[in-house]
């Protein structure tokens, strides 16, 4: 199981795209122009096609997308290799899957290619592209009017992007914040931090001022493959995202801000990993709206569909460290790539950021990948893949 993970962004795109080619999915790459990997590579956002390729009007599509947080998209690539990996050795899930007329798998590889190569949480402009997804035009400077503004944020600013990593950094860090917490309370000090916003753009958790270069390039490329208001024949539609970096450690969770989704999501996943976002979370701690997430795509795109297509959308997000210590490693990581954009993989920012994210040990990437294989093929049965004998007989 743990094969399916790779040491590095190169690795895992090369695994991905040979992959899909041999089991003759459809593959596109959208090359972001202008920036590179740290080895000179190209960095792209890449697609997988599966199920009714040539259909260009399909009434169900599958959509699954890692690595919109950059250094998160280890998990989520693995669990997409893992998945054709089977694909590739199951001739029988292959037939099947290739059989699922009117119904499209498009997997994404690696949303913010630039993170994941460059090992950050944000994209090539510092823009948290999990904040950045608002596709009606003006949407992100709208984010700056006095109704939709996170004016908590303005307190935080000055602790998360300090001048150096000087010996007094941590003291600084650790004080700040249990002044903060102590004075607002945890859950609005994560919910101020974490749910975005539009005006400090060296600050961490920035959406951008408009849609950035490679979120442009996918969302053309979905609306070409058939996710687009235009397509009358669409009836369902179930979006999964892979996230890590919050929980208890190799647990994960199912996360969404609508309610609304709430018995949707249960009736497809169960009950044990969906969380209703009004009940209390456990080690989730308080939880946070995060308006521009990717996982909002499809009933953005389809916003105006005439056929009202049932739209379903979630985060599947697995635990690593405590939020601290994750907010601490990604502030450090900003802190170096502020003043270094080609600070090497090699520098202990990078380090602790990529442990923060993407722990080592088997334990954790088995967990993942029994999880995201899980979900997956819930995934698919609601897009209407019916049970295998082989599959029946497991079950």
């Amino acid at each position: 199981m743990v094969d399916s993970f790779s040491i590095d962004y190169l690795q895992a795109k090369t695994r991905f795209v040979d992959l899909a080619k041999k089991i003759n999915a459809h593959v596109f790459s959208l090359e972001l122009k202008g920036t590179k990997g740290p080895k000179g590579e190209a960095l792209t956002i890449d697609l997988a096609v599966l199920g009714d390729v040539k259909c260009s009007t399909p009434k169900n599509i599958l959509l699954h997308t890692s690595g919109v947080h950059g250094v998160e998209g280890f998990a989520g690539s693995a669990i997409q290799i893992d998945l054709l990996s089977r694909l590739r050795s199951d001739e029988n899930l292959r037939q099947r899957v290739a059989g699922l007329k009117g119904t499209k798998i498009v997997i994404v590889h690696a949303v913010n290619p630039y993170g994941m190569a460059w090992i950050r949480k944000f994209n090539e402009n510092n823009v948290d592209l999990n904040r950045n997804f608002h596709l009606k035009p003006g949407s992100h400077k709208d984010m700056l009017s006095p109704e939709k503004r996170n004016t908590m944020y303005r307190h935080f600013y000055p602790t998360m992007v300090p001048s150096s990593l000087h010996c007094c950094e941590p003291c600084c860090f650790y004080g700040a914040l249990g002044y903060f917490i102590c004075r607002y309370g945890y859950g609005k000090c994560k919910r101020g931090l974490a749910s975005g916003q539009h005006e400090f753009q060296k600050g961490p958790f920035y959406g951008g001022l408009e849609l950035e270069p490679g979120p442009r390039l996918l969302v053309a490329e979905l609306e070409h493959l058939g996710l687009s208001s235009s397509n009358r024949h669409l009836t369902r539609v179930l979006h999964v995202d892979v996230h890590t970096g919050l929980g208890r450690f190799g647990e994960d969770t199912l996360l969404f801000d609508d309610v609304a989704l709430l018995e949707p999501l249960r009736s497809i996943f169960g009950r044990s990993h969906v969380v209703d976002p009004r009940g209390p979370h456990g080690d989730l701690g308080a939880l946070y709206e995060t308006p521009g997430s990717c996982d909002t795509l499809a009933p953005q795109l389809l916003a105006d569909a005439p056929s009202s297509p049932t739209i379903v959308h979630v985060c599947q997000e697995f635990g690593t460290l405590d939020n601290i210590s994750v907010l601490r490693a990604m502030v450090r990581e900003g802190v170096a790539w502020h003043a270094d954009r080609r600070t090497p993989l090699s520098h202990r920012t990078k380090i602790a950021l990529r442990g923060a994210f993407f722990p080592e040990g088997d334990a954790w990437k088995e967990r993942v990948i029994a999880r995201g294989r899980a979900v997956l093929e819930q995934s698919l049965a609601f897009v209407g893949l019916e049970k295998g004998r082989r599959d029946a007989k497991a079950a």
